[in-house]
């Protein structure tokens, strides 16, 4: 029997090529090899029935602990599905391996690109570099709330499904080393100390072999950091900070990538603009809860939300906000995903308690048998009933009725708990909120008195001096910083 330790010694040299095996023949073919890994042999094939590229990690069972249990925690890899994670799509094995197979990557990985840009002594754009990290977490987001963590997360481990620069990031390998029974128990901690060290390399250009080597030297060194944000700069230690308490969602918030839209496929002004078109559902929403949500209902609510919330972050993950409307009476599976959706407005796969409280109202409206997921079709739902809540014949109602009648019991819970201000969003408005100019007036304000709120467009307003600045002065240029939009 191996031992313990065994699966991270080096492999054997006869395995530089490939595993060739009758089981893979099969269904594949062979195209290359890509090299050796702490398992075994690692090649591209090309599946027989569709021609696509597949990458196959060969895991020589000679080196595995429990043979039998180790096939059954792969084959669970499979039903891990999201946009940002290269799947696991297929588990063959033969009586000498397992063969784990995935979609291959087209652009490699990252560790590959940092090195050839280090040697050329180049540095990623702050914003690209803001929109990978984005998308890593998101990822992590979503496998967290299964229960299932990297435990190795590296450059090595993020794929990019092009060369260019707006190339799509996919994190591989996730949940592979606890298959193989080499995994932590709670794996969060390392997985965010794992961005922190990728975001480091990344923002300075170095190498990802070089970043632990004099990690407080990369930290201090004002000219490095001199080129990047003050938000960047702490986004990064906060990651790397010995006693880390910061989670996926967490760290999706932080004002670094606050203003960071995954919506793959979307051009930069199609985003924003689908962006702001959510941000004004979810506030016509949360205007409508209070006149429209019993307060016991809320209150269950908030009260199954927190008992989901199990790391205390007071954000869910989009599967466990789904998997919450659907244990209302009379909810559909369909619409608490359209409503869930809608409500997050980044993207990013987490929900505030606020989202949770908006999302039950929208699921509330979707008919049985709604197919549709357009969000205009959600706001055409949604402004309807609030100019008839607010008891509206002509089109318009007064401000003033609006902010009185959310200053009840169901209102003051979403004050208190969700962080939302409605005297600040109404502040939108002048004296009438008309229907011809309400959608407009809330995409204006792009979630101001919410906790969605979105910062000033651009990745990163332009701000001449601030405490930052003062304390890396000697960098030579000056920092910047994310200001709310104010109406």
């Amino acid at each position: 029997m191996p031992s313990p330790t065994s699966a991270l010694l080096p492999v054997a040299n006869t395995l530089a090529v490939g595993v060739r095996s009758f089981v893979l023949q099969q269904y594949y073919t062979f195209e290359y090899d890509l090299g050796l890994w702490a398992f075994g042999a690692v090649q591209v094939i090309k599946d027989r029935r569709s021609g696509t590229l597949k990458t196959c990690k060969a895991v020589e069972k000679t080196r595995l602990m429990d043979v039998h249990g180790t096939g059954d925690r792969l084959r669970r890899l499979t039903e891990i599905q999201h946009p940002m994670l290269l799947p696991v799509t297929d588990i063959l094995e033969d009586s000498s391996h397992f063969f784990i197979i995935s979609p291959h990557a087209a652009g490699g990985d990252m560790g590959d690109w940092l090195d050839r840009l280090a040697s050329d002594e180049e540095v990623i754009e702050e914003e690209t570099c803001a929109m990978y990290v984005a998308q890593v977490l998101a990822s992590l987001v979503h496998c967290h709330s299964c229960g299932v963590f990297h435990d190795e997360l590296r450059a090595r481990s993020v794929l990019l499904t092009s060369r260019e620069a707006n190339a799509r990031v996919l994190l591989g390998d996730v949940g592979l080393l606890a298959a193989l029974g080499r995994g932590c128990k709670d794996g969060r901690a390392g997985d965010l100390r794992g961005v922190g060290m990728l975001s480091l390399a990344m923002l300075l250009g170095l190498a990802p072999g070089k970043v632990e080597e004099d990690l407080n030297s990369h930290l201090l060194n004002g000219e490095l950091w001199s080129a990047r944000s003050r938000e960047a700069f702490d986004f990064v230690q906060t990651l790397l900070a010995e006693d880390v308490e910061c989670t996926a969602p967490l760290a999706l918030s932080h004002p670094w990538l606050r203003n960071v839209l995954l919506r793959p496929g979307l051009a930069d002004d199609l985003a924003r603009e689908d962006a702001l078109r959510r941000l004004a559902c979810y506030q016509a929403a949360l205007l409508l809860v209070p006149v429209e949500m019993a307060h016991r209902d809320l209150e269950r609510l908030l009260k199954d939300f927190q008992r989901m919330d199990q790391d205390g972050d007071a954000l869910l993950a989009s599967r466990l906000a789904m998997q919450l409307l659907l244990a209302r009476r009379g909810a559909t599976k369909r619409g608490s995903e359209v409503a869930v959706g809608v409500c997050d407005v980044r993207g990013c796969g987490t929900v505030d308690f606020s989202a949770m409280a908006a999302a039950a109202l929208m699921a509330d409206l979707l008919p049985d048998g709604f197919m549709k997921q357009r969000v205009d079709d959600m706001w055409s739902a949604l402004q309807q009933l609030f100019f008839e809540a607010y008891g509206s014949d002509d089109g318009m109602v007064d401000r003033s009725v609006v902010l009185e009648k959310v200053s009840n019991s169901v209102g003051g819970l979403l004050e208190k708990y969700g962080d939302v201000e409605f005297e600040e969003i109404l502040g939108s408005f002048d004296d009438d909120i008309y229907q011809e100019s309400f959608q407009s007036r809330l995409m204006d304000s792009a979630g101001h008195g919410t906790p969605m709120a979105l910062f000033e467009w651009g990745f990163l307003a332009e701000e001449p001096d601030s405490w930052f600045a003062s304390l890396y002065r000697s960098c030579g240029q000056p920092m910047r910083r994310r200001e709310a939009v104010r109406c």
